[in-house]
C-alpha cells in the first residue's frame, strides 16, 4: 500500500508522483469511510505499461482526514508545504452517500458551507469564503486537462476484463462536489496552489489537484472495485500530466532556441 514514509520504491526520471488522501468515519451511519480504505489499499508504485508510458509513485496520506472544517482548514497548507517539490499531483478522495457511481469533480466552491455542521458541530461563517479567499473566484477548477483525464479514465475502466474488480463500473463527470467537506478540501487545495504559484513568480493557473467521489458502500467487494477504479483514474491523471509536462518541456526548448537565434552569435574580439 502507498505510504507517506516509504522512499524505497525505485523511481525513473519520467515517473509521476501522486499524493492521495481520504476521509475518516462520518457519523454512526458510516463508521468506515471507503475513501480512506481505498486510499490506504493503493499500491506504492504502478509501473509503466505499453499503454501507459509513465511509472507512477503513489503516496497515500496515512491518516484519515477528520470530517471537520477546522481540521481541513489547518491541514491543507501544512500538507502541501510538506510535499512541495515532492509530488506532481494531489488527488483527494471522499464519500458521496447519495451516489451509486464514481465521479470526478470538476469544480471546488468558495462558498455555500453554512447548511450542514461537521463532526464537531461546526460550520463555517457565511462570510468566510469572501474574507479568507477574497482573492479567489467563487468557483475554481483544476489546471489538469479534465476532459482528457475523464476520457482516459473511461477507456481504462472499459479495459478492465470481465470478472475483474471494476469491470463496467459506473463512472461519471460531476460539477457538484456537494458544498460540504469534500468540496471544502478541494477548494482549499486549489486556492493553496493558485496562491503559492503566484508568489513563486508563476501564475494562479497551476493547480494540479482533483477530487474523486466514491459510493458509500464499504464491503469488501465494493472496496476492491473502488481500488480498481481509483487505479484507472490515477493512470489517466498521470497520462495527462505526463503529456502536459512533455509539452511544457518542448515549449521551453523552443523558446530557448528562439532567444538564441535572436541574440545571434557572440562577437569574438
Amino acid at each position: 500500500m502507498g505510504s507517506i514514509q516509504d522512499d524505497s520504491t525505485p523511481t525513473r526520471d519520467n515517473d509521476i508522483t501522486i499524493l492521495v488522501t481520504g476521509f475518516g468515519p462520518f457519523q454512526d451511519k458510516f463508521p468506515v469511510n471507503p475513501s480512506f480504505e481505498i486510499t490506504h489499499a493503493l499500491p506504492d508504485y504502478l509501473p509503466p505499461t505499453k499503454s501507459h508510458k509513465n511509472g507512477i509513485r503513489i503516496i497515500s496520506y496515512p491518516q484519515p482526514i477528520k470530517v471537520a472544517f477546522n481540521e481541513v482548514r489547518n491541514l491543507v497548507p501544512k500538507l502541501h508545504d510538506t510535499y512541495a517539490g515532492k509530488v506532481d499531483v494531489v488527488l483527494h478522495l471522499g464519500m458521496a452517500s447519495g451516489r451509486k457511481w464514481y465521479s470526478l469533480e470538476r469544480y471546488g466552491h468558495r462558498e455555500g458551507y453554512s447548511k450542514n455542521k461537521d463532526l464537531d458541530g461546526i460550520m463555517p461563517d457565511p462570510e468566510e469564503g469572501k474574507t479568507t479567499f477574497g482573492d479567489c473566484p467563487g468557483r475554481m477548477a483544476t489546471s489538469l486537462d479534465y476532459e482528457r483525464i475523464l476520457l482516459d479514465w473511461q477507456v481504462n475502466v472499459l479495459a478492465i476484463a470481465e470478472g475483474r474488480s471494476g469491470h463496467q463500473a459506473d463512472i461519471r463527470p460531476s460539477e457538484d462536489a456537494g458544498h460540504y467537506l469534500c468540496d471544502y478540501i478541494y477548494f482549499n487545495s486549489l486556492a493553496y496552489f493558485g496562491r503559492r504559484n503566484c508568489m513563486e513568480g508563476g501564475t494562479d493557473t497551476a493547480r494540479p489537484v482533483l477530487f474523486f467521489h466514491v459510493p458509500a458502500e464499504s464491503d469488501g467487494v465494493m472496496l476492491e472495485q473502488g481500488q480498481a477504479v481509483a487505479v484507472a483514474l490515477i493512470r489517466a491523471i498521470a497520462s495527462s500530466f505526463g503529456k502536459q509536462r512533455y509539452d511544457g518541456d518542448v515549449r521551453r526548448v523552443e523558446a530557448q532556441h528562439i532567444l538564441q537565434r535572436e541574440s545571434g552569435p557572440a562577437n569574438a574580439f
